[in-house]
């Protein structure tokens, strides 16, 4: 598959071995902010297929330009919805099956990619700038660690924005933060900063935006050399 929406890049880790690599995948949409669309769901469920048979030691989780990921691309999420009933080729009541058949169709895909990417055999590391909200919150804490900008920030709005939480946030915040914090953020939709996200476990460090990558890297490097058990 060619990626439109994501860049997967492969590298050797600074003095290491051959086969010490970290692979960093970029979620690569910034003029959507990052957001989830159906080709990006696709993109990811490929890729994490591809990642875990690959030979990568670590991998990194981040996002183009100054956002991981604004949640779920509503405008492209609602386009089968919108379109006349010619349009899809099939008329009456079939057709309108047919586009809330579309939709649903997307959500198992980004739910099927999701649990793809918590099942990996790789360590994966999220670095987090800007806003992690919605799909992009549940994206970051089905990763192993998260590093994060102390000017991003987090939060699962799904249940604000009339929609169930219902990717990977229900079943991993929880282990993360206990599951009394985890149904006051999930049921809530506050935002929470790097402060509060580092004191309640939720991340494993806060960072300048300009040490992200370099903390990230340097983290990963330091995985990447450990012996292999594979």
């Amino acid at each position: 598959m060619q990626y439109r929406y994501i860049q997967w890049n492969v590298g050797k880790v600074d003095g290491g071995a051959d086969d010490e690599t970290v692979g960093t995948l970029t979620l690569n949409r910034p003029e959507r902010r990052n957001s989830l669309g159906p080709r990006m769901a696709l993109e990811l469920d490929n890729v994490f297929d591809e990642i875990r048979h690959s030979t990568v030691r670590v991998v990194i989780i981040t996002g183009a330009g100054e956002t991981f990921c604004s949640g779920g691309d509503l405008k492209e999420e609602t386009l089968p919805l919108e379109r006349p009933e010619d349009e899809l080729g099939i008329r009456g009541e079939y057709g309108e099956l047919a586009a809330w058949m579309i939709n649903d169709h997307f959500h198992l895909i980004a739910q099927r990619a999701l649990r793809k990417l918590e099942l990996l055999p790789q360590p994966v590391i999220a670095a987090i700038d800007g806003a992690a909200v919605g799909a992009g919150f549940e994206m970051a804490i089905a990763c192993d660690l998260r590093i994060m900008t102390d000017r991003a920030r987090l939060s699962e709005i799904a249940v604000p924005a009339g929609f169930v939480s219902e990717w990977s946030c229900a079943r991993n915040l929880p282990k993360l933060i206990g599951l009394t914090l985890a149904n006051e953020l999930i049921l809530t939709g506050r935002f929470v900063d790097g402060e509060e996200a580092a004191r309640i476990g939720l991340v494993n460090r806060v960072v300048p935006p300009d040490q992200l990558m370099p903390e990230t890297m340097a983290l990963a490097g330091r995985m990447a050399r450990m012996p292999y058990l594979g």
